[in-house]
């Protein structure tokens, strides 16, 4: 198949996708994402304010008074501003869905998109939940099209694929003619970005990735719904973003092809609070964990073997603060191992100064295994081999880690999740509950509850 006329491939099966009718059981996953995505909202909300002033001290400088929710801060802003901070906010605790295909995570730049259109009169909350679906297809699409090509050149798919699914889903949010919803995917895919530098040693910026990824697709989403003429075929040709991602590979056109199971279906759910790219190995960590009962102190080093994209800067072991730790393979075993945490705790200030989860993580070794990488994308595998002070070694494998549709997290499993976000955000039990009901209930309204977060 030619590139050209990739646009209007995709935009094709996105209007296709819209009539899905309201009472469709694709909506009941899609209410299971807003759920998974306000509770990471939620908890991220209020790490950013608690950053050393850092997230209330860019509130001050970035924001005018406005109608929407920057969530965490008990303030209101404008959208773009709103944008930004809740999109950084939606990814900092590094427990948002992805796509192990797109290598995107396209429901932390979505969801802080179409909540910056909130306050507009003409929203509803079916087309609020229609944004979210074709949203996450936009950006998973464009992701799997391009992956791994893109990232192998340093693009953040994040950033890159997600701008585009926020344009998409604030024009669909918006009641966008077709003309404007191909307005929105050439201004989404204009203003695309991300890199992966940034998101290595010390830097804090990979939030940022995702937050000025909500900004550009809401700013992307309102110049086509304010007329402006888009581009013939933003994705094809010589000079379409297809050409330019997929370097000297050919992009795979056949993921353009919107059609079932669609992908707010086949999104991971993380358990744990990192890359996603630990989570195999944390796995195979608890495992050996539970299973042997072995104390820190019997473990002499910890070796990794896992997949290519798993090691290149996420083998690091020094951490230089939670978003470093996040990102390596080895602080995440080491931390599964010393104290079982793989949750907000294991990236707290007590467990960053643990010195012996410190000590374990510089004697984790994470390696390519040039089979396991043979597996990927179909698996995401690892093998953890401890090798403990009797000179007796204990390995365990896992191939899929919990939460890919393959080993889903079952809804009331995701409820207790976000349950447990919002008390970690200060929300008490009870209330906490009443929320995820109200999400998760497809006759409540949603709209008032997010429109009241704080």
């Amino acid at each position: 198949m030619s590139a050209e006329g990739a646009a209007a491939q995709l935009l094709r099966g996105l209007q296709d996708l819209a009539q899905t009718p309201a009472n469709d059981a694709l909506y009941d996953v899609v209410r299971l994402r807003l759920l998974d995505g306000l509770g990471c909202l939620l908890a991220g909300g209020a790490l950013m304010r608690a950053q050393r002033g850092r997230g209330q001290t860019l509130l001050r400088l970035s924001a005018g008074e406005g109608p929407v929710p920057v969530v965490g801060f008990g303030r209101r802003a404008d959208p773009k501003t709103a944008a930004l901070i809740n999109g950084m906010s939606c990814h900092i605790a590094e427990l948002d869905d992805g796509h192990r295909y797109g290598i995107t995570h396209a429901g932390a730049v979505v969801l802080p998109a179409l909540i910056s259109t909130l306050h507009h009169p003409d929203l509803t909350e079916q087309s609020f939940l229609r944004a979210l679906l074709l949203g996450y297809e936009a950006a998973i699409r464009m992701g799997c099209s391009l992956q791994p090509m893109a990232k192998d050149q340093g693009w953040h798919g994040t950033g890159m694929f997600g701008c585009i699914g926020a344009a998409i889903g604030v024009a669909t949010a918006l009641g966008a003619s077709p003309a404007q919803m191909n307005a929105a995917l050439s201004a989404g895919a204009s203003g695309a970005s991300g890199l992966l530098a940034v998101i290595r040693g010390a830097s804090d910026l990979k939030p940022y990735n995702c937050g000025q990824a909500a900004q550009a697709g809401l700013s992307a989403g309102l110049v086509a719904m304010a007329g402006f003429a888009g581009a013939a075929d933003v994705l094809g040709g010589a000079q379409g973003l297809l050409d330019i991602l997929s370097g000297p590979a050919a992009p795979d056109l056949d993921q353009l092809t919107v059609a079932a199971p669609y992908c707010v279906e086949t999104v991971y759910l993380k358990p744990y609070a990192s890359c996603r790219y630990a989570h195999a190995p944390i796995e195979a960590a608890l495992s050996l964990r539970n299973a042997h009962g072995i104390a820190p102190d019997q473990i002499a080093r910890v070796h990794v073997s896992t997949y290519r994209l798993a090691v290149y800067q996420h083998d690091h072991t020094e951490i230089h603060g939670p978003g470093s730790a996040r990102m390596s393979v080895p602080y995440c075993v080491a931390a599964a191992l010393i104290s079982g945490e793989t949750g907000m705790a294991a990236f707290g200030d007590a467990m960053l100064r643990d010195a012996a989860t410190l000590d374990l993580t510089r004697r984790v070794q994470v390696v390519e295994d040039p089979a396991l990488t043979a597996l990927i994308p179909a698996r995401r595998p690892a093998v953890v081999t401890l090798h403990l002070t009797s000179g007796q070694s204990l390995s365990a494998r896992v191939d899929l880690p919990k939460g890919e549709p393959e080993t889903a997290m079952s809804p009331a499993e995701l409820r207790t999740k976000f349950t447990d976000l919002a008390q970690f955000a200060g929300y008490q039990p009870e209330a906490a509950g009443q929320m995820a009901d109200q999400l998760l209930d497809p006759d409540a309204p949603k709209l008032p509850l997010i429109r009241a977060l704080s």
